[in-house]
């Protein structure tokens, strides 16, 4: 743990101009979402092996995985939500580092998707203060919310801060969304969905994303078959078939979510986004089918 979050978090929906994520800002890494509970990450992964509440109220778990280790931090504010996602070691699952960037990756893959970083030092320990000669600090924390630590020029640390929430659009833009879900990535998916995303299909059972969305949508399932697998699946859907649009508009006229209706063989889709502090996500997937039960 090298640094803490200092700025306040926005648990509600944000309704001032907001890109479909915020360009500059993530707010997920190894499936964990920044504002989400805490607890979800022990139902997870179980009894943390290390747990510590700083003075000024900050805390964090850590859990010891395979040649890695997973930090999840609060502030004393709100110590049930997650501020802060932290992973050290040697390596990760795939999809589980920061976007393309995992432990264990090159410094060079690291600018070379990031940019150039807002600074770049020696690491400290945090409790001794001390400086970490062969550890070099690489802070992405101004422009954007998180930090790389370098070891022999390959990356052995990753943090994920909250820093604020995303600049995107006011609208959200159709062709972007349509375009993540048709390059299959599951990071950005996963990114996509909503918190609380529900599919609510055609025989009227409802299903919610519990635990990781990274490992719902990368098996096989009622969610995962709706991204990819069936033939009426969301990477199919054509943009340019939409027939209905609609802007969704609280009391004060601003806009805080969009309703697509498309239609797909003998299925409607009724889908629905929101504007979060996150950026746009894909909050609900309604279908129902315009075939007639035989008489």
């Amino acid at each position: 743990m090298k640094s803490k979050i200092t700025a306040p978090l926005l648990i509600i929906i944000v309704l001032f101009p907001f890109t479909i994520f915020g360009e500059s800002k993530l707010f997920m890494m190894y499936g964990i979402k920044l504002g989400q509970k805490r607890n979800l990450v022990s139902e997870l992964y179980g009894k943390p092996f290390k747990s510590h509440t700083f003075e000024d109220g900050y805390s964090y778990d850590a859990y010891k995985l395979d040649e890695h280790i997973l930090v999840v931090e609060s502030e004393s504010k709100r110590p049930d939500l997650v501020w802060a996602i932290q992973i050290q070691g040697n390596k990760n699952p795939k999809y589980y580092g920061l976007n393309e960037i995992n432990l264990g990756d090159p410094i060079e893959k690291v600018v070379s998707s990031f940019g150039k970083p807002d600074e770049i030092r020696n690491a400290f320990d945090e409790e001794t203060k001390e400086e970490l000669s062969t550890i070099q600090y690489y802070s992405y924390d101004r422009s954007r919310n998180f930090s790389i630590e370098v070891q022999n020029q390959k990356v052995s640390s990753i943090k994920l801060s909250f820093k604020g929430s995303a600049s995107v659009s006011e609208t959200l833009d159709i062709n972007e969304t349509f375009k993540i879900l048709k390059n299959k990535n599951i990071y950005n998916i996963a990114q996509l969905l909503d918190q609380n995303f529900v599919l609510k299909e055609k025989d009227k059972k409802e299903y919610k994303i519990s635990g990781n969305p990274i490992q719902i949508i990368n098996s096989k399932n009622e969610i995962s078959n709706r991204i990819f697998y069936l033939p009426n699946s969301l990477i199919n859907l054509n943009p340019n078939e939409i027939s209905e649009n609609v802007d969704l508009r609280n009391n004060q006229n601003y806009i805080f979510g969009k309703y697509l209706k498309i239609k797909s063989g003998e299925e409607i889709f009724h889908i629905f986004f929101l504007k979060t502090y996150e950026g746009w996500t894909l909050k609900e997937v309604n279908i129902e089918t315009t075939l007639k039960a035989s008489e």
